[in-house]
């Protein structure tokens, strides 16, 4: 009778176990991964309807909007671990909820070989620069006047200049009035709220007419007419240029470090005030961009709007005046476009619009300009003739 042969495994003792383990682990995982998934996709379809529904109406939303390619980020990642984990269907799911987002990718981010090559500056272009200069106070809170005149004088061109908090007691401003007098920007504008000016516009062409929205310490617009006057014959035509400051966000720098380093988390209370802050402040931009945009609508003119807009590209307020205008940015912009310097220059709410009779050919959000907390935005316009457009 043959003996019953027996095998014995190799394996060490425990094995089955750590397999169970591991199982465990993965199954928790999937668990994690996929509360985090609905998390962040969650938020970002809130941050998609915040372009087109009022801060009146849910205000706090506007925070999220400003999250906007964080989430998106996040949510890419998220699509790619589903995938990387073999789970198709989910990350296919995960991928619809991306489409929408992939239509608002250049309000944020422009690939630079995709453009074409910049145009050559001709007769009919015109340059304007846009800038808030925070009272002509630098990080230091030193006064920046100087370097602003500097950086100004070393421009090629420049044809209509709009500044925002602009304070008519910084010393030695009368450098810049001499400066643009020798660039033969003689012509000006000032908007004034409660005896300070706010708001300030050279123009090389002549000003013939001028107004402003006077928000009282709740943001200022004003516009000015220029007569744009270009080659041999000199002929002529009328751009109406707002130049905007709409009310702040509220929050300090000190704010805007502790949110881009995750630390406001950990307090409560504080992260209850600023996105109170931001609700209440969201509101007040909603009136004045109402009114705001009906001025614009009722402008004979082809025009320009720039300025501190206070608010992102997924906001009510960029939406609403985009609406039947282009953005020299999403036109011709070229990579990550930022124009607040503070956490770590993930926000742009300084922006060009302009009407369909103007063509952009140059963006430049300069981020080699540290005057200000706002980086100085120079745009080239091609202003087309009222005989160009017929």
């Amino acid at each position: 009778m043959s003996k019953k042969r027996e095998n014995y495994s190799n394996q060490p003792f425990g094995t089955p176990r750590r397999r169970a383990k591991r199982t465990f682990l993965g199954a928790l995982f999937v668990i994690v991964l996929l509360a985090v998934t609905i998390s962040f996709t969650v938020a970002l379809v809130i941050a998609y309807l915040t372009p087109y529904v009022s801060p009146s109406t849910f205000g706090s939303l506007t925070i999220v909007g400003i999250f906007a390619p964080i989430l998106y980020a996040a949510v890419v990642v998220c699509m790619l671990l589903w995938l990387v984990t073999g789970r198709w269907k989910t990350a296919l799911l995960v991928a619809i909820f991306l489409i929408p987002g992939a239509f608002r990718i250049t309000d944020f981010y422009n690939i630079a070989f995709m453009r074409e090559v910049e145009q050559k500056h001709s007769r009919n272009d015109l340059t304007l620069l846009t800038y808030n200069v925070r009272g002509f106070y630098d990080d230091d809170a030193k006064r920046s006047v100087r370097g602003i005149v500097d950086y100004i004088d070393a421009m090629e061109a420049l044809d209509v200049a709009c500044f925002q908090e602009f304070d008519t007691t910084a010393s030695d401003i009368e450098s810049l009035d001499s400066l643009m007098e020798a660039r033969k920007l003689i012509y000006k504008h000032d908007v004034k709220e409660f005896g300070d000016v706010v708001l300030r516009s050279y123009s090389r062409y002549p000003i013939i007419a001028a107004g402003d929205i006077a928000g009282e310490n709740r943001g200022t617009s004003q516009w000015v007419d220029v007569v744009v006057k270009r080659g041999i014959e000199r002929t002529a035509d009328t751009l109406r240029v707002f130049n905007n400051h709409l009310h702040t966000m509220s929050i300090s720098a000190n704010d805007s470090e502790d949110i881009a380093e995750g630390k406001i988390l950990q307090d409560g209370d504080r992260m209850r005030s600023i996105v109170d802050r931001i609700a209440n402040n969201s509101t007040i931009r909603v009136d004045h961009v109402d009114t705001l945009d009906m001025v614009v609508r009722n402008t004979p003119y082809e025009h320009v709007i720039c300025g501190d807009f206070n608010d992102t590209p997924m906001s009510y307020v960029y939406g609403r005046l985009v609406e039947s205008h282009s953005d020299a940015f999403v036109e011709v912009g070229k990579g990550y476009g930022y124009t607040f310097r503070p956490m770590y220059g993930t926000l742009r709410i300084d922006y060009v619009l302009y009407s369909k009779g103007i063509e952009a050919t140059k963006y430049l959000a300069d981020a080699n300009a540290e005057f200000s907390d706002h980086l100085p935005v120079i745009v080239t316009l091609k202003v087309n003739s009222t005989e160009e457009q017929k």
